[in-house]
């Protein structure tokens, strides 16, 4: 369910005066990037014909199995396995790396606190005024 345009405002809100308040803890609520978050990509190449080996496995395994051949077989599964390993080595992952320039958003002018939140406290008791008169 999104939050309505009164309850991101608020939320905006709130979030800056706790880092206002105790910048220290704000920052250890806001999310990290994982040292290990990694983007992956895969080559259609390796895609494409490691399935047409996996179905050729696949083919040779029923011809081992109809045939009552054991060995064919078993070919079939090493070759579905070839397959599968192939199509594998086409994914490469590399690291993401978010520059430190990054603009988070704009910025808000500094205000004093007290402006602020006497702001914060007239919008709430208008927003009460509302309520009260439905």
């Amino acid at each position: 369910m999104a939050l309505s345009e009164y309850e991101r405002k608020m939320l905006e809100e709130l979030e800056a005066q706790l880092s206002d308040e105790d910048p220290g803890f704000a920052d250890t609520l806001k999310p990290k990037p994982s040292p290990k978050a990694a983007a992956r990509q895969v080559s259609i190449r390796h895609l494409v014909l490691g399935l047409l080996v996996v179905f050729g496995g696949i083919a040779v395994l029923t011809l081992g199995v109809s045939a009552e051949m054991e060995i064919v077989g078993l070919l079939g599964i090493v070759v579905m396995f070839l397959g599968t390993w192939y199509m594998t080595t086409g994914i490469k992952s590399f690291p993401i790396e978010k520059a430190e320039n990054d603009d988070p958003g704009p910025k808000r002018p500094k205000t004093p606190r007290s402006s602020r939140f006497q702001d914060f406290m007239a919008k709430q008791a208008e927003e009460w005024e509302k309520r009260r008169r439905r």
